[in-house]
């Protein structure tokens, strides 16, 4: 039995409705590690997540995991930090997807794609492009926060084309120097931003197409409906 309680949140977050949808995170660093994390605090209770990567000594400073899991593999280690600090179950698949890779979506399943680079992401989108999902994906670098939500179940061809030509591997990109990722609370902040989507999408609310932003810093480009905020706020 989870220890996680939503006791609090239940005013301004429907629980019923959103542990009614799962979540399946492709790639669980320094984005899909915590989004596992968050997602299971505001309530969704089936999560499975996909990695093949260890976790290294340089990623604690960025990402979810301690020095005590140093050496395992990504997806050990956050089945084993789930159930050590909240008693909550993931599934965990450890390998790598490849073109060979067979993957059968699901309804109410929001597909959240956290993987390094563009060749692996456009791999996962392939295979789930012609399917009525919700596609999610990330990027960071540096101070720099960016997502993108797709409903597939209601296709809009051009916001589809625009989105693809961003995974083209082969158009212009703005390379990091090596190692230089990101920190913990640019990353957190990041994810908080895509778990207000989740919810949103779990309680049927509009959701934001696509973000970008600066660590700490209002949205330069917001795709949303417009939301109207009380006039009063309860203190």
């Amino acid at each position: 039995m989870s220890s996680i309680t939503t006791v609090k949140q239940e005013a301004f977050i429907d629980t019923e409705k959103v542990k009614d949808w799962k979540v399946k995170i492709f790639g669980i660093g320094s984005i899909g590690g915590e989004l596992t994390k968050q997602l299971a605090l505001v309530g969704f209770q089936d999560i499975t997540v996909y990695d093949f990567d260890t976790v290294d000594l340089d990623n604690i400073g960025s990402q979810v995991y301690t020095k005590e899991h140093v050496g395992m593999k990504k997806t050990k280690a956050l089945h084993k930090l789930m159930k050590d600090w909240y008693d909550f179950p993931i599934t965990a698949v450890d390998g790598e997807i490849t073109e060979e890779s067979e993957i059968y979506p699901e309804e109410k399943t929001v597909y959240f794609c956290g993987f390094d680079s563009l060749e692996a992401r456009k791999l996962l989108w392939d295979k789930l492009k012609n399917f009525p999902i919700i596609w999610a994906e990330s990027r960071i670098g540096r101070g720099a926060q960016r997502f993108y939500f797709l409903d597939l179940r209601t296709r809009n061809e051009k916001q589809i084309e625009e989105y693809e030509k961003g995974l083209d591997p082969n158009g212009p990109r703005t390379e990091l120097k090596c190692g230089e990722k990101g920190c913990f609370p640019s990353n957190a902040e990041l994810v908080g931003k895509l778990v207000r989507q989740f919810v949103n999408i779990a309680e049927g609310e509009p959701i934001t197409q696509m973000m970008v932003s600066e660590w700490g810093y209002p949205p330069s480009i917001f795709i949303a409906p417009k939301r109207e905020m009380p006039d009063e706020m309860d203190w």
